[in-house]
């Protein structure tokens, strides 16, 4: 499978087509086939955004989780929190992905007031209660763990269930492990939860260098407008056009060299 707008447009009409439902993790029982469809948002707020968009207009609806720890973008930003709310107002569902790196575990139980307040952070943001958690990166300690959260009001993706009597699949790494489109066709399983990173998609087929390459690219001419939105006169300190990445002559660097 391509990772493609187009090509994901496709896996959502295979599913269709062979009849299962797109359910979320509380109601998924009250259907014969069912698929969770869920995302990591690890890196990118605008990409989610976009695939959030693709599904709301062909119908279906699944949950995005995002973190609240992230280095690359802020949820509360005015920006973000905006992205958030409006996939939320599509009709999917916003989730907490937490990241266990950030914290010292201290105890067994170290990570139960950490997802607590994360996930009221979030609540906070979005404005809607927040029911679901991923895990980013999990631990295998974490795995086995099966975490119950807030005593089993709010779901832990990773939890057994979703494991054992669903068929996991995931695009992690740019890369499917299994074929995940013959899965469908074949009507192997009536429950599948399938995890898709919005971060690797775009409109044509790139390599996995390539997407990151732009993603960092991009990210640098992200902090260039929030500090001109934040500096005054900034170009005439600095232009924009002087952050070019990579620029060459005549096929010899011509002095910039990479930022």
């Amino acid at each position: 499978m391509k990772f493609t707008y187009d090509a994901y447009k496709n896996m959502i009409l295979r599913l269709k087509e062979h009849g299962y439902i797109f359910s979320n993790y509380f109601d998924y029982r009250i259907y014969d086939k069912s698929v969770i469809m869920r995302h990591d948002v690890d890196n990118d707020l605008g990409k989610a955004l976009k695939l959030s968009g693709i599904e709301h207009e062909m119908g279906v609806t699944s949950t995005y989780f995002v973190l609240a720890t992230s280095n690359f973008y802020n949820i509360f930003s005015k920006k973000n929190r905006d992205i958030l709310r409006f996939i939320c107002d599509m009709g999917h569902s916003v989730g907490l992905h937490f990241d266990e790196t950030q914290y010292s575990k201290v105890d067994e139980n170290w990570w139960q007031e950490a997802v607590d307040r994360e996930i009221y952070l979030l609540e906070q943001c979005v404005g809607r209660e927040v029911t679901s958690v991923s895990m980013h990166r999990p631990s295998k300690d974490t795995l086995n763990s099966d975490w119950d959260i807030r005593s089993g009001k709010v779901v832990n993706s990773y939890g057994k269930e979703f494991f054992e009597n669903h068929k996991y699949l995931s695009d992690s790494r740019r890369n499917w492990k299994e074929d995940v489109l013959g899965i469908i066709e074949k009507e192997q399983y009536n429950r599948l939860h399938i995890l898709v990173h919005p971060f690797w998609y775009n409109e044509t087929e790139e390599t996995t260098k390539d997407v990151l390459a732009t993603f960092c690219k991009g990210q640098i001419y992200q902090c260039y407008d929030e500090l001109d939105r934040n500096t005054r006169n900034l170009s005439e300190l600095l232009m924009k056009q002087e952050l070019l990445v990579w620029e060459k002559v005549n096929g010899e660097d011509n002095g910039r060299g990479t930022v």
